[in-house]
């Protein structure tokens, strides 16, 4: 229960177009220490996705030159890509919450934030070579890129079945569901 919406909003926003070493890390850190840091991470992450995504939208509506909305998607995608590195850098910051398995689901956490930013780096190397020849190719490539970010997000969500297995005694649970900063998960 700790995360499963994350995956879908972080490449399911992008319409048009969502193996880490953790390296040292802070202390161990009780869970009710450890939740603050890791949900307002999260949160800037998904926040960062959905209004970048709808600016995106926005700017892309009213868009007659190909090759601007081409530069629009690419400065899209970099932006996620920064927001996927930072998010993985506060929760590895965030030290390893003191419960059994906390070291294992903080760097299950921590690698999915560097796949996430490995698949939106692919994605803005894609979408670099979107065909700007005419609105149709324009069109079926840039939906590609929305595809195929969809289907990177949905095998990362996988990944977290096991999040729930992970967090034996619930401990990091009771903690979510317990801060403030986590009341977007629950």
């Amino acid at each position: 229960m700790i995360i499963r919406r994350i995956p879908v909003v972080a490449f399911v926003v992008v319409g048009l177009v969502a193996g880490a070493t953790t390296g040292a890390s802070a202390a161990t850190v009780s869970p009710s220490t450890w939740a603050p840091k890791f949900c307002t991470a999260l949160e800037d992450y998904q926040t960062t996705i959905s209004d970048k995504s709808e600016q995106m939208t926005t700017a892309l509506e009213g868009v007659t030159d190909l090759s601007e909305g081409r530069a629009q998607i690419v400065s899209f995608l970099g932006e996620m890509v920064t927001a996927a590195k930072t998010a993985k850098r506060v929760i590895a910051r965030a030290g390893d919450p003191s419960t059994p398995n906390g070291g294992k689901i903080e760097a299950l956490f921590v690698k999915a934030l560097d796949a996430s930013a490995g698949i939106f780096a692919d994605a803005k190397a894609q979408a670099a070579k979107i065909s700007i020849k005419n609105k149709a190719a324009f069109a079926k490539e840039g939906k590609q890129v929305g595809v195929d970010l969809k289907d990177a997000g949905d095998r990362i969500g996988k990944s977290f079945g096991g999040v729930d297995e992970l967090d034996r005694g619930k401990k990091l649970e009771t903690a979510i569901k317990a801060t403030p900063e986590c009341a977007f998960l629950t």
